[in-house]
Parts: structure tokens; C-alpha cells; sequence
């Protein structure tokens, strides 16, 4: 098997970039030539004069720089002929090329800068060796410091190359769970208006004035319910406002026999909850406890902050079936993907059996938002229908 070709970075210079790397460069040179200086210095501090400390840093300061001027061909020289996918034998003339090249270019960058420099601050340039001479002499350093620069851009292309390659799967996880929790929504808003339309339907002809009243007031509805679209988030106060619109509009149907209670301290109303919660989850309530047998069709929506949790209670005096959500229709089972796929896994909804009886929605989602400041026992009032 051929070895996985090692990953091309290719990023635009700009202005920045370049400065950056310049500074970067400079530091390096400099660091690298006091070090290489410091040994010298110690040595000759006792019988050495100011002259001779000077000359011993220039001397190394313009050998480091005339190095480091070095390395940005080196980088690209790694980049253009990598050793890895099987190209070590193809790459390896372009390299032993670029390092005698180096060579040569180094030696002659170093004697210039010291015949120019040394002369400016009254001090005698060192008697060059020849030039071949001086390049022997440098080329071992010069290939310790070519390969540590191989290895190290290797290095950090692949860090690169993983970093980049880690951010477009962030990327493309969240594009995905966008269209997820976008395809989810819509099934669940045509869900919500197929049942109101249902209901308006079997009062055109029983009561006309119930269904006009109706559909004034689902435009309404809609009005609230479809604005801001690109957020599939809203505050807990909006949604009691469209669950109040609902619940105007199911009196149309069940009148006097409709009593739903809603329970949410005042502090917690400015907190985040998915779009289109409380709606969903008290039209399946109203329509499991709907027994036609039954004078009221009752139930309740608690809410709670637990923790780092947000818990709402909503509970219904119909049976808890066995089969669990599934019983309670698409919206449902929509609203509980939605939450896993804006929250995770360790949230969604939950079908128990109430402790008053009936059956009762648990969801769990994270404390998202502010908490305002004011008594935690302060409720909404009830919402009866």
C-alpha cells in the first residue's frame, strides 16, 4: 500500500501574514545568534575589549540572519517535493540541489553583510577562507538546520491539514443538523395546521360563527407562530403567548368543557426553548384526554428549573399507552428529534404515567437564557378554556 501523500497548505500571503513572519524570522535570527555568540562572549569578557565583543556578535548576528533568510525556501522546498506518497527518491535531487544552492547563497550573504558591516563600526572584517572553502565549512550546520526544517514544517502542515479537516466536519455536522431540524419543522408545522383545520371544518356547518371566530384567530396564530423563521429557537414567554392563541381557538370547540392550567415562574420565561414547544405538547394532552364520556377535558403544563435542566410537566387525564411516544402522533416524535438534534442525546421527552393519574410529556432541556431576578414561586396565571 502507497503512503498517504503528505497535505498541501496553500494559504494566500497577506499583508499580515507577511509581517508576522518577518518578525518571526528576525526573533529567531537573533536568538540563534546570541546563543551562538554567548560562549565566545564569557570567554573573551576578561581580555577582551569593547571592539572584540562587538565584532563577536556581529560576526555571529550575521550568520544567523543570512540563515534564516534561508528558511522561507526551505519551507517551500519541503512543500513543493514532500518525502511521503512515495515520492522520498524523486524528491531527494530537488532537495540535495536546494541545499547546495543554500549553501552557496548563505556563504556569500554572510561575507558581504560582514565586509559592509564590519568597516560602519570601525572594526576589521574577518579574513574570509575561500569561497569553497567557507561553504564546506557551513554545510553541516546548514543541513541539521534543512532537515530540523523539513520535519518540523511536516509537522505543522499535518496539524494544519487536521485542524482544517476538523473544522469542516464541524461545519458540515452543523449544516446537516440544520436541514435536519429545518426538514423536521416542516412536518411538524403542517401537523399542527392540518388539526386546526380539521376542527374549523366540522364547525362550518354545526356553528359558522365558531368557525369564522376560528380562523380569525389561527391567522393570528400563524402570524405569531411563523415570524423570525431562521431561529429555531424563542423564549418560553413567546410560546406561552402562541399556546394562549391555541388555546383561544380550541375553546371553539370544546367550550366550557376545556380547562388547561399552565404553571411557569415569572423568572423563567426569558429562558430559550425550541420553537413550536408548548403547542404540540398540549394538542396531544387535549387530544389523549378527550373522552367523549368525560365533562372535562383537563390538564396541566408545569414548568421548572432543576440544575443546569429546564423539566416541563405536561399531563393529561387520559391513559398512558404502552407503546410510549409513538402513540402520540408525528408531532411529537418530531419535536423530541428536533430537541436531541438541537441539545443532544441527554435531552427529549419522556411518557410516564402521572402521579395524580393519567398520563404525563416530561422534557428535559438545557437552562438556556437569563433567569430574572424576582420570587421563584411566582406563577402566570392559569389558562382555562
Amino acid at each position: 500500500m502507497r503512503d498517504t501523500p503528505a497535505p498541501r497548505v496553500d494559504r494566500p500571503l497577506t499583508a499580515r501574514r507577511f509581517w508576522r513572519a518577518t518578525l518571526w524570522l528576525f526573533s529567531l535570527g537573533t536568538a540563534l545568534g546570541l546563543l551562538l555568540s554567548s560562549q565566545q562572549l564569557v570567554d573573551d569578557l576578561t581580555d577582551g575589549g569593547s571592539n572584540r565583543l562587538l565584532a563577536i556578535l556581529l560576526k555571529e548576528l550575521t550568520g544567523a540572519y543570512a540563515a534564516v533568510l534561508m528558511v522561507p525556501v526551505m519551507v517551500w522546498v519541503a512543500r513543493r517535493f514532500p518525502f511521503s506518497g512515495g515520492r522520498a527518491l524523486r524528491s531527494l535531487g530537488p532537495h540535495l540541489l536546494t541545499i547546495a544552492t543554500i549553501a552557496l547563497a548563505h556563504t556569500v550573504l554572510m561575507v558581504g553583510s560582514r565586509a559592509l558591516l564590519f568597516p560602519l563600526f570601525g572594526l576589521e572584517a574577518p579574513d574570509p577562507d575561500t569561497l569553497s572553502g567557507r561553504v564546506l565549512k557551513t554545510l553541516p550546520v546548514l543541513l541539521i538546520a534543512y532537515t530540523l526544517t523539513i520535519a518540523v514544517t511536516g509537522i505543522v502542515d499535518r496539524y494544519r491539514a487536521a485542524r482544517d479537516r476538523q473544522v469542516e466536519a464541524e461545519k458540515l455536522r452543523s449544516r446537516l443538523s440544520e436541514a435536519q431540524l429545518e426538514a423536521l419543522r416542516s412536518q411538524l408545522e403542517p401537523q399542527f395546521l392540518l388539526s386546526t383545520l380539521r376542527t374549523i371544518s366540522e364547525l362550518v356547518y354545526s356553528d359558522p360563527r365558531a368557525a369564522e371566530e376560528m380562523i380569525t384567530r389561527l391567522s393570528a396564530l400563524l402570524r405569531h407562530a411563523f415570524e423570525r423563521r431562521g431561529d429555531h429557537e424563542t423564549t418560553l414567554a413567546e410560546e406561552l403567548k402562541m399556546l394562549e392563541l391555541y388555546l383561544e381557538l380550541m375553546r371553539q370547540r370544546f367550550a366550557e368543557r376545556l380547562f388547561i392550567r399552565v404553571d411557569v415562574p415569572t423568572n423563567l420565561r426569558r429562558l430559550k426553548v425550541p420553537r413550536l414547544l408548548l403547542q404540540p405538547l398540549v394538542e396531544s394532552a387535549i387530544r389523549n384526554g378527550a373522552d367523549p364520556s368525560c365533562s372535562l377535558v383537563s390538564g396541566q403544563v408545569v414548568v421548572r428549573a432543576e440544575g443546569d435542566h429546564l423539566l416541563l410537566r405536561v399531563q393529561d387525564r387520559g391513559p398512558c399507552a404502552a407503546e410510549g411516544l409513538g402513540s402520540r402522533g408525528a408531532a411529537i416524535a418530531n419535536l423530541a428529534e428536533r430537541i436531541r438534534a438541537l441539545y443532544g442525546t441527554g435531552y427529549g421527552i419522556d411518557l410516564v404515567d402521572a402521579s395524580e393519574g393519567g398520563s404525563e410529556l416530561r422534557i428535559t432541556l438545557p437552562l438556556r437564557g437569563e433567569i430574572a431576578t424576582g420570587p421563584d414561586s411566582a406563577q402566570g396565571a392559569p389558562l382555562v378554556a
